[in-house]
Parts: structure tokens; sequence; C-alpha cells
């Protein structure tokens, strides 16, 4: 899966924006909050912090990683940010990292994707060169990664916040006990199951197939909408490998994935891999595969 970040139609609007937000300010402003650029980022910082300290999360419930432009609040809040944690590689990030930072030079940004071995897609030859693949940013939907995710969101708040330290650290070790057990409960979950193989809209859980041996197939073809060719090809390919949901996320339409259903009368399944509240999701998440591939 290719992740390209769209042409943001008001670039020069929002730079102007955070231009007017770094110069203009008469007063110094006490620079507490943390910026993330999702919701289950804001779990981890919550977990770690308690919610004394101000999360701004970049891309709100409902919006796409790949294509969102924020909002001018989003910025305004972002510049009175001490730090950013980056996800890693979504779109959003690509599109804005170089220029928030340009214009924010004080801001302290951290990739949180850092150790963690990255999915690419196929690389591409093009003539005499090759177009290396791009990479699945989805690094926070296996128990497996996000434990790596932690560990570099509890350094970059601890450097953040020395006065906080033992409290993160001591929060981060509670947390990670909690996602090792449930690492351990996918392992022999799925390690149970008869058919490994499952059909969704868009890719989001391809760290959490590399980590517990399933394989996702996606509806969505080469990072666009499915052709009728390519629906057609996995509805014979669903009926031949006995394919038992189709998961979809709620920000995604579902007509594609309507006539899949309908040919192979099988359920449509909601999953939210954005969900603030990851824990209570991931388990959700478990408990729908079980039904479905045991």
């Amino acid at each position: 899966m290719k992740y390209y970040s769209r042409t943001i139609v008001n670039a020069a609007v929002i730079t102007l924006i955070i231009f007017c937000i770094a110069s203009c300010q008469s007063k110094p402003i006490s620079k507490n909050n943390i910026s993330v650029s999702i919701l289950p980022q804001k779990y981890l910082v919550e977990q770690l912090l308690g919610d004394s300290t101000p999360v701004n999360v970049m891309i709100p419930k409902g919006a796409s990683p790949a294509t969102y432009s924020p909002s001018p609040s989003q910025i305004k809040n972002l510049s009175q940010s001490l730090l950013y944690l980056k996800i890693g590689h979504i779109g959003f990030e690509q599109a804005w990292t170089k220029r928030i930072a340009e214009i924010n030079p004080d801001l302290k940004i951290e990739d949180t994707s850092k150790g963690i071995a990255l999915i690419r897609d196929e690389d591409h030859v093009h003539g005499d060169h090759i177009h290396k693949g791009g990479i699945d940013p989805h690094i926070w939907t296996s128990p497996k990664t996000m434990m790596i995710v932690l560990k570099n969101t509890e350094e970059a708040l601890s450097k953040a916040f020395p006065h906080k330290k033992e409290l993160i650290i001591s929060n981060s070790k509670k947390l990670k006990r909690q996602i090792s057990d449930l690492d351990n409960t996918f392992f022999q979950t799925c390690d149970s199951f008869k058919n490994s193989k499952f059909y969704i809209f868009h890719p989001a859980y391809t760290y959490l197939a590399r980590d517990y041996g399933l394989e996702q197939i996606s509806v969505e073809h080469k990072g666009k909408e499915p052709s009728a060719q390519w629906i057609k090809k996995l509805i014979d390919d669903g009926r031949e490998q006995n394919i038992k949901a189709i998961f979809v996320q709620e920000e995604f339409d579902k007509r594609n994935a309507e006539v899949i259903s309908s040919e192979l009368n099988i359920p449509i399944i909601q999953v939210n891999p954005l969900s603030e509240d990851w824990f209570v999701e991931m388990n959700h998440l478990l408990s729908k595969l079980e039904k479905t591939l045991r």
C-alpha cells in the first residue's frame, strides 16, 4: 500500500497563520501542551502523564491520516506545544512536518516509529531507475509494534518533562505489561485459527498480520478505489478461500464492500484502528477476528 499526500489547497493560508502565530504574539506563551498525529497516541500520552497535560490531536476522529489538512485552531495549538510526537510515516506528516519545523524551530519533534522493522510496498521499475515502495504507516495496529511506540513515547516525554520522569517511567511499566499480555493473547488466539485470511477495505492491519501469522486482503487496489475487475477477483477468491467477513473502517465508503458482502453472503464488520481507546479497540478487534477466523 502506498501513501502519497494530496496537494493541500489551503497550504498557503495555513502557513500564513503559522507565521502570524509565531511572529505576532505580544507575550511569551507557556508551552506545556503535547501534540500528536493520531488519537491512539493521545491514549499513550494520557496513560503516561495523566489527563492534566493537554493533548492536541492533529488528525481528528473520522479523518484520513493520508490526506487530512489541519485547521487553523489545530495549528495554533501546535504552535503552543512543547513537543510533537509523530507516529512516523502517514501522509499528513509527510506533507506537513517539514513546514511545521521550519516555522516552529523551537518545537521538539520526535518520531515514535524509531526501531520498528517497517514494512515497505514492492519496488517499481521505471525504465533505468527504481521507485522504492512506500512505507506502510500503521505501526500502532499491532501490540508488538505498539510496545516500541510506547518506549519511544516514554523517552520523549521523559526528556520534555524531566520533573515527571519517575511518574512517566512507572506508568510506562504498567502499560507495557498490559500490552505484553495482549501481545501474548493475540499470539495464542491467532495461532488457533483455521483460516488466517480476511478481507478489509483499507489495509490498516499489515503489521498485525505480519506479527501474528495472518493475511489481510485489501478491497482497495494499489491505494485506489477497486475496479470492477478487482471486485470480481475478490468475489471469486473469496468463494474459493472461504472468506467469512469484510472489515471496514468508519471513514471509508462501504459501497464496494457491500457488493462483495452481498455476493459472498458475509457480514461487514466495522473496525476503528484510529480509536482513542486503543486498548479496548484492540480487544474488540481480537474478538471479531476470533469469531471470523476460528
